[in-house]
């Protein structure tokens, strides 16, 4: 009963037919059963905390399986699928325990629905992660990752595998802690066809704290995120992009943290140098006729901000502003509230940028009431020698980024308070809440 670890779809197409194939009728495992199992790696008295966990007063059954470390810390944990038969529903429980301080802590229990068997949920450990698989419809698998981390248990990494014609088959993948998304398409044979990627940046208030462990800061370090010079390209410490974001009820705010260990600023405003750009593109749907066949039309508001860096000293950073609606608002008194600032480092340097939202057309009663996305890039234009200005790299927030199309930017997200990007529980949540009451708060 013991379900095999699905880490990695190098050969999509066969990890399909592997899961499809594992859901035909076999039985479910009895719990004495699983504990004699498990004997193998833990002691009766961590069975028997283990036991008085899982679900009491009704029969169940376990349908998957698997121990591992999941939690970092080198001991051994175990997660499982349990069905209880008397409910009736299409739905089986994932229980995730970690070994803490020799007992087994119960830090997860997720409903997860299933479509004709139970073990179309199979779980597994590797990595430090253990991962949930679930079969959504025919043909379409998902798999979530989850890791115990500082008391929190996080979703790691989600990924949806589906079949397409021809043979071919696709994944659709978002990291949460990088913060990072991908899509892959494979081939008929296994081997990778096309691979994209790009970053998705979460905004959050200025005001609002980040608590668990929801990452903030998206990093672009890697050959990925070179659509142009990778030749001249050496590695981070060359050029690389850490970022962050928030906003409140008039501005953006983005933080970068670029490493470059070659900074030209320019000697003139003609001259060659580093700069820094940022994309913005807002979409706009429209039915168009006749009214009996109504499609929606897509179009874009796209606007960019260029910052050339200054000499750090006397020079000031330039900014210069582009847009489809560009003689509105270069006469729009909200372009003057635009601010930047550079800041020299050993590595490199950081860019602070503040520009109102009503300059990248976001509705200003939408932010902070629900979660609104806008297309964006960023882009570091690197050059490491002003004489040779075509030896230059570009650092991007998305690996196929093309200007002119806004399908091809990167994800910028604002989440009003008490949202978040990805998912995480603390396990002591609720037993600190029950003591906060029990002190009057």
């Amino acid at each position: 009963m013991r379900t095999l670890g699905l880490h990695g779809t190098c050969r999509l197409g066969l990890l399909l037919a592997l899961l499809t194939a594992s859901a035909v009728g076999q039985p479910g495992m009895s719990p004495d059963e699983l504990f004699r199992t498990l004997e193998r790696f833990f002691d009766r008295l961590q069975l028997a905390d283990l036991r008085t966990q899982l679900p009491r007063g009704a029969p169940y059954e376990i349908w998957s399986w698997d121990v591992g470390d999941f939690s970092g810390d080198g001991y051994t944990d175990v997660v499982l699928t349990v069905l209880i038969p008397q409910e009736r529903q299409r739905r089986v429980r994932f229980y995730a325990f970690v070994d803490q301080d020799g007992f087994l802590l119960n830090v997860a229990q997720i409903l997860v629905p299933y479509l004709e068997t139970p073990l179309e949920v199979g779980v597994a450990v590797r990595d430090t992660l253990c991962s949930v698989t679930q079969k959504l419809r025919a043909g379409v698998w998902t798999i979530r990752r989850y890791r115990y981390w500082r008391g929190n248990f996080t979703l790691w990494e989600e990924q949806t595998l589906e079949t397409l014609g021809g043979g071919r088959s696709r994944e659709l993948g978002r990291h949460y802690m990088r913060l990072e998304r991908w899509e892959r398409v494979f081939g008929p044979d296994g081997s990778l066809a096309s691979e994209r990627r790009a970053i998705t940046l979460p905004a959050y208030h200025r005001h609002h704290r980040i608590v668990g462990a929801y990452a903030t800061d998206a990093l672009c370090a890697t050959i990925d995120y070179i659509p142009q010079g990778a030749y001249y390209w050496s590695g981070p410490e060359d050029a690389s992009l850490r970022l962050r974001a928030a906003y409140d009820e008039h501005f953006l705010y983005l933080a970068l943290w670029v490493m470059d260990e070659t900074v030209v600023p320019g000697r003139c405003d003609t001259c060659p140098a580093d700069r820094v750009e940022f994309w913005f593109a807002a979409e706009h749907s429209q039915p168009s006729a006749p009214p009996r066949r109504q499609r929606t039309a897509v179009t874009w508001t796209s606007s960019t901000v260029s910052l050339r860096l200054g000499n750090f000293t006397d020079q000031l950073p330039q900014l210069s502003f582009r847009s489809s609606h560009w003689q509105e608002a270069l006469h729009n008194p909200l372009w003057r509230r635009t601010k930047a600032i550079v800041v020299r480092h050993p590595t490199g340097y950081s860019v602070k940028l503040r520009i109102p939202l009503a300059l990248l057309m976001i509705p200003a009663d939408s932010i902070g009431s629900t979660p609104v996305r806008l297309r964006f890039a960023v882009e570091v234009v690197d050059i490491d020698n002003e004489f040779r200005p075509e030896e230059v790299s570009i650092v991007c927030t998305s690996s196929d980024f093309r200007r002119e199309d806004p399908t091809t930017y990167a994800e910028l997200l604002f989440l009003p308070p008490g949202q978040w990007y990805g998912e995480s529980s603390n396990i002591l949540a609720d037993a600190l809440l029950n003591e906060l009451l029990l002190l009057g708060f």
